[in-house]
């Protein structure tokens, strides 16, 4: 089968967005951000994921029309086939969110449910360290990924599993954990980590399988069981350092106490931890400079000055996303997460691309969570 290619960064200004009716933005002012619409909460802890896709069903139309749906009639059959493809991925990792996935694709017509589930081609950013008053751990992340929507339709799904309740920072439709924050417990996020030398990057925000290890977890599915089993910071990070996955993936984990923060490096089955203030972007940082393992190529471009950007940030006392600026900002970033599991604090922000395309502005107004 050959590889759909999806350049969203090309097709971004030039009809994709026009197509959706998805307007450029001007940024937000104080005043008009508080104009701007909340992002709901919706309660999943009895129904999960796939009761929350079933009472959100145009939102998730929306998204997969966002990503898939404005592409050419010849792509779209290899949508069609990319997606058979994955669902027969998924199916091989032995996930027990996979018949999750199952279900959320029947309720559509539509098809690209399995296909957006496996995909793993977005940039983030990421800082884990203590909080300004030194009595507890903070995290803050943003997630750059390059489709239309992401942000305007961002929720956060309340769920539980053995472990106890978390907030999900999430969409219709999806089944993993990509940013979470579990009150009590921990917060922790997913970065994507570089290909493996020799590997080509597929086209924006699609999963090019061929370079995903079968039958192991996608790094997605590995965190949601954390957030679904583990009960304190010690259990989340043995099991993320210790779990098969899929991809290479760097994890950002933060505890309750100031010394529990750390950036877990992953290879499939392997692991560096870097234990205390620890940031991460998407290519080998502490496993690079430990000599342990040798610098790969980084597919993002811009990593290093990411990293540079937020670090300043670890410890200080700052407005709410005050440090959500260039290049931590940028014309893909589509959402924003500060969060402290020990006050049990969540905040999250929505964004979309500019009229520029060359920066992001808010979308949503700021949810806040205890």
């Amino acid at each position: 089968m050959s590889e759909l290619k999806l350049s969203r960064r090309t097709l971004i200004g030039g009809g994709v967005a026009a197509g959706l009716g998805l307007p450029r933005l001007a940024p937000a002012s104080g005043a008009s951000m508080a104009t701007l619409p909340p992002i709901p909460i919706f309660d999943a802890r009895d129904v999960g994921p796939v009761g929350h896709a079933r009472a959100r069903l145009a939102i998730m139309r929306a998204l997969l029309k966002s990503c898939l749906g404005t592409l050419p009639s010849v792509e779209q059959w290899g949508v069609i086939g990319l997606d058979a493809a994955a669902r027969t991925w998924l199916a091989a990792t032995g996930s027990a969110y996979v018949a999750e996935i199952d279900d959320i694709a029947d309720l559509l017509a539509e098809k690209g449910v399995f296909l957006i589930n496996a995909a793993y081609e977005w940039g983030c950013t990421t800082l884990a360290a203590p909080a300004p008053d030194g009595k507890s751990a903070r995290l803050f992340r943003t997630l750059d990924w390059d489709f239309d929507g992401l942000g305007r339709h961002v929720e956060v799904a309340r769920q539980q599993g053995s472990g106890g309740d978390y907030y999900n920072v999430t969409w219709p439709g999806a089944v993993g954990v990509l940013t979470a924050m579990a009150p009590g417990r921990f917060a922790a996020s997913i970065n994507k980590g570089p290909l493996p030398t020799g590997a080509e990057q597929s086209a924006d925000g699609m999963p090019n399988l061929a370079v995903l290890k079968t039958g192991v977890l996608p790094s997605m599915h590995l965190l949601r069981q954390v957030f679904d089993q583990a009960t304190d910071f010690t259990q989340a990070r043995t099991m993320l350092e210790q779990t098969s996955i899929a991809a290479s993936t760097i994890f950002t984990l933060a505890g309750l106490h100031p010394d529990q923060t750390c950036v877990i490096e992953r290879k499939p089955d392997d692991f560096v931890t870097h234990m205390g203030t620890s940031i991460a972007a998407n290519t080998w940082n502490y496993a690079t400079l430990a000599k342990q393992w040798p610098d790969e190529k980084d597919d993002e471009g811009d990593s290093a000055s990411r990293r540079n950007a937020i670090a300043p940030f670890a410890g200080r006392n700052a407005a709410p996303f005050a440090w959500v600026k260039p290049p931590l900002r940028n014309g893909v970033t589509r959402l924003a997460v500060e969060a402290d599991p020990a006050k049990g604090s969540l905040r999250v922000r929505g964004y979309e691309a500019a009229a520029d395309d060359a920066d992001a502005v808010p979308v949503t107004a700021d949810l806040e969570i205890g």
